[in-house]
């Protein structure tokens, strides 16, 4: 099991000014902050409606009586805690070199300490067969980071999703798949949804490197390969298409699209989050 090297104050001190954004549109959820789309508690006036045997005797609208007679009482926007789904790829393709999987650890504290920021029920989800575990400190992410999966939570065919949550998913987004179909599928019910894709530079922008063994870390395979100028060339091309298929599928679902190169510096990454509305000022 690899030690984690996660500088939990160096995390604490670049959060410290942000938070996860939150939609500016109702929500649904449980008794909390944020205004939903139901009646409830909450001090914004909504409507009327005619009294029933039990309702609030604080809520009638005594004026109302005076003048009509009927009893009514005031109805009032719900108050409601948004709900953070939090997906995280933890399959060995995370931690193919110890610089991605030192810089991913990062991202994933810097995110969950934006989830704390935002006060809200937040959860992680690594895996269809566990569902989602409660992220009640920023450090409890420490837990799911340990990348000894083959296959990504991205992968399955159900992804426990809790209706109208705030998602937040984070992959390289190497493996086989229809971005519009899994976009969709991450998109269904849910009141807003990031997407961001982690990669190492060399991912992304290979070099030409010649005759080079190559080692599957999610198969165990291996295969021997010569990754010339027309290969570099090739790769690129696919990778800007992967790219480009996941832009589109999102903009399609109504979801925000980020990549995040490993090595960028916490200030960076916080800006590139922030710019894509995935983060916002606390």
């Amino acid at each position: 099991m690899r030690p984690l090297r996660i500088d939990w104050p160096e995390i604490h001190r670049a959060a410290s000014a942000v938070r996860l954004a939150m939609p500016r549109t109702p929500i649904g959820g449980r008794l909390g902050e944020r205004l939903g789309s139901g009646t409830g508690s909450s001090l914004e006036f909504q409507d009327y409606r005619q009294y029933s045997m039990g309702d609030d005797l604080r809520h009638v609208d005594w004026s109302a009586y005076a003048r009509s007679e009927v009893l009514t009482v005031r109805l009032y926007r719900e108050e409601v805690a948004p709900r953070i789904d939090l997906v995280l790829d933890v399959s060995r393709s995370m931690s193919v070199t110890e610089q991605k999987a030192r810089a991913y650890d990062e991202l994933c504290a810097l995110l969950a300490c934006a989830c704390a920021s935002a006060e809200a029920d937040s959860r992680v989800i690594t895996a269809a067969a566990t569902g989602s575990s409660p992220l009640e400190i920023p450090e409890h992410v420490e837990r799911f980071l340990r990348y000894e999966s083959k296959f990504c939570v991205l992968e399955e065919p159900q992804v426990p999703l809790r209706r109208r949550s705030v998602r937040v998913v984070l992959s390289d987004f190497l493996f086989p798949h229809d971005p519009d179909v899994l976009l969709g599928r991450l998109a269904r019910d849910g009141a807003s949804l990031a997407v961001i894709q982690f990669t190492l530079r060399d991912e992304a922008e290979p070099s030409v490197l010649g005759g080079c063994r190559m080692l599957d870390v999610e198969g165990n395979g291996e295969m021997d390969v010569v990754i010339d100028e027309a290969a570099v060339r090739d790769y690129r091309e696919r990778f800007g298409r992967l790219r480009l298929g996941l832009v589109r599928a999102c903009r399609r679902a109504g979801a925000s699209f980020t990549h995040v190169v490993a090595g960028a510096p916490l200030r960076e990454i916080i800006r590139t989050l922030t710019a894509a509305a995935v983060l916002e000022s606390s």
